[in-house]
């Protein structure tokens, strides 16, 4: 199988982020916005006495949290919504292409041009401002790994819930949902280790610790293991791929049925 025909859907989906400007623009500008909104409210808390953990640390753990989830981020519901909506995912089942691929290597060039406009400059902001700190030469390529996996991960975790929109015929509530409960599971909004054991312990039975905080364990040297990590992370790839795969027969099952 030749993936030089898939690349060209990594072109289209760099090409869209490019052309609109506007919300490249206005998506560092929400990053930054983020940032601040968080500074101040975990500031608020530092004032209060109530964190078990010094402020600096969190704070450095909320704007790398920031950087990843931005950078990772994914949205194939909307993508398969609207087509579903309107009829017109059959003409994407026509191309010879795997629908699967084409999906993949077009939100990999969205959260590419994503990781360069808004990840890279929250990182910056990050450093110089919040205390994130440098990691060691080391940290830094098991950091980028995880990012690519994590970035997998989004794209996978999103796929599979744009496969419910043929039952739903709604993408942007699935996304919606999906986001919300990511942000409350990964760490992408409240520390993971601020959270009570007993209640850690069932979000590791889900995929989003190791979407945002094992990442972030890795950069600030905190990881017990980067192997176990990556495994982790390999480990729900190969499930959400399963599953995914599940739901997308059932799916054009269901396209045939309604197409005759």
């Amino acid at each position: 199988m030749s993936l030089r025909k898939y690349f060209s859907f990594t072109k289209v989906g760099l090409r869209e982020g490019f052309q609109y400007r506007s919300d490249a623009l206005a998506g560092i500008g929400a990053t930054i916005i983020s940032l601040v909104l968080f500074y101040f409210i975990w500031k608020a808390i530092a004032a209060s006495g109530e964190l078990t953990q010094p402020f600096e640390m969190i704070i450095a753990y909320v704007a790398l949290a920031r950087v990843i989830d931005n950078a990772t981020s994914a949205d194939l519901e909307s993508w398969v919504g609207d087509r579903v909506r309107k009829g017109t995912i059959v003409n994407e089942l026509k191309r010879p292409a795997s629908l699967k691929l084409q999906l993949y290597f077009y939100q990999l060039g969205k959260s590419s041009f994503k990781l360069l406009v808004r990840g890279i400059p929250a990182l910056i902001i990050g450093i110089i401002f919040l205390n994130v700190g440098i990691p060691t030469y080391s940290n830094s390529i098991y950091f980028l790994i995880s990012i690519f996996l994590t970035l997998n991960l989004a794209i996978f975790l999103s796929y599979t819930t744009s496969m419910i929109v043929f039952w739903t015929k709604v993408g942007w509530s699935l996304r919606m949902t999906r986001t919300m409960i990511a942000g409350l599971f990964s760490g992408a909004m409240i520390p993971l280790y601020l959270v009570p054991d007993n209640v850690r312990a069932v979000f590791n039975l889900t995929p989003f610790p190791s979407m945002v905080d094992a990442p972030i364990s890795i950069y600030q040297g905190t990881a017990d293991s980067v192997i176990h990590i990556f495994g982790v992370q390999l480990m729900w790839l190969i499930i959400l791929g399963l599953l995914s795969e599940v739901l997308w027969r059932k799916a054009k099952q269901k396209l045939t049925v309604q197409g005759g």
